[in-house]
C-alpha cells in the first residue's frame, strides 16, 4: 500500500506539506481546517493508485513496485480503492463547506483527466506535468488557505503560483529522456525541453521570492528561494535514478521550508511584540 500510494520516502512528507500549505499561510488550524487538510491529503494520494492502475493496464509485464502492487492486489480492487478514497476526500471537504468541496472536487477531476482515457493528460506533453502540479500543489494550497480564512492577498497568490511553476519544471526536468547525452549531441527535442524547464524553474523562483518578500520581507524571501533552488544541485548526476532520488529529496526539503516560513515568521513577530 505504501508503494501503491507513493508514500515511500520522501513523497509522503511532500504530500503532507502540500495538503497543509494553505493553512500554514493563513496560520490557522481549527477542526474545520484540519478536516480540509486531511481531505486534501487523501485527494492527493488517491490519484496514485489510479495512476498505477492505468500504468499496469498499459504494460502487464512492468516490474516497478507500484505495478507489482497492482498485480498482487488486483486491478479491480485498486480501482475500487482509488474510487473510495476520492469519495471519502470529497465527503470530508463537503462536511466543512461547499467551497472546500469544489476545491477538492477539482483536484479529483484533474486526477481522472490525468490518468484515464480518452483524455489521459499523462500522455499529452506539457499538459500532464501542468495538471499534476495544479492538482497536487496549487489547488490544495488555495483550498486550505480559503478554509482557514485566508485573505485575498496577492503575495500568497504569487507564492502558490510559483510553487506550481516549480513543480511543473521539476516534473519536466526529470521526465526528459536521455537528457545528458542528447544535450551534448544537440538533440532539438531535448534542448527545447531543457529550455522550457529552465524557464519554468526561473519563473517559479521569481514568483516564490516575490510572494515571500511582499508577505514577510527580504530575509524570508532569500531563505525560500535558496531552499527551492536546492533541487538543481542534482541536475548533473549521472543517472536518472540518482537525479530523481536526490533531486526529489531536495525538493521535499524546500517544501518543508516553505510550509515552515509563515509559522516561524509569525513566531518571530509574536516574540518581538511581546518584548
Amino acid at each position: 500500500m505504501t508503494y501503491l500510494h507513493r508514500l515511500d520516502h520522501p513523497f509522503g512528507v511532500h504530500y503532507a506539506c502540500a495538503a497543509s500549505w494553505g493553512a500554514c499561510y493563513a496560520t490557522r488550524f481549527d477542526l474545520a481546517v484540519v478536516l480540509v487538510v486531511l481531505a486534501n491529503f487523501v485527494a492527493i494520494i488517491s490519484g496514485k493508485p489510479l495512476n498505477a492502475y492505468a500504468g499496469a493496464r498499459d504494460d502487464v509485464h512492468a516490474t516497478d513496485e507500484r505495478r507489482r502492487a497492482v498485480q498482487e492486489i488486483g486491478a479491480r480492487r485498486v480501482l475500487a480503492l482509488a474510487a473510495f478514497e476520492m469519495i471519502f476526500a470529497l465527503a470530508l471537504a463537503a462536511a466543512v463547506s461547499w467551497k472546500a468541496a469544489i476545491g477538492v472536487g477539482l483536484v479529483l477531476a484533474l486526477h481522472l483527466a490525468y490518468n484515464l482515457e480518452p483524455i489521459r493528460l499523462e500522455r499529452r506533453g506539457y499538459a500532464g506535468p501542468v495538471a499534476l502540479a495544479i492538482a497536487t500543489g496549487l489547488l490544495p494550497s488555495v483550498t486550505a488557505y480559503a478554509a482557514a480564512g485566508g485573505r485575498a492577498d496577492p503575495a500568497v497568490w504569487l507564492l502558490f503560483s510559483g510553487v506550481a511553476a516549480l513543480a511543473t519544471g521539476q516534473s519536466l526536468w526529470w521526465a526528459v529522456p536521455g537528457r545528458g547525452g542528447d544535450t551534448r549531441t544537440g538533440s532539438r527535442a531535448v534542448l527545447h525541453a531543457f529550455s522550457e524547464t529552465t524557464q519554468l524553474t526561473v519563473g517559479g523562483l521569481l514568483l516564490v521570492g516575490g510572494g515571500l518578500w511582499f508577505r514577510f520581507g527580504p530575509l524570508w524571501a532569500a531563505v525560500g528561494v535558496v531552499a527551492c533552488s536546492a533541487f538543481l544541485l542534482a541536475r548533473d548526476l549521472p543517472t536518472a535514478g540518482q537525479r530523481l532520488r536526490y533531486g526529489m529529496s531536495a525538493a521535499v526539503a524546500s517544501t518543508i521550508v516553505l510550509a515552515s516560513i509563515p509559522l516561524l515568521a509569525q513566531a518571530v513577530s509574536d516574540n518581538s511584540a511581546g518584548r
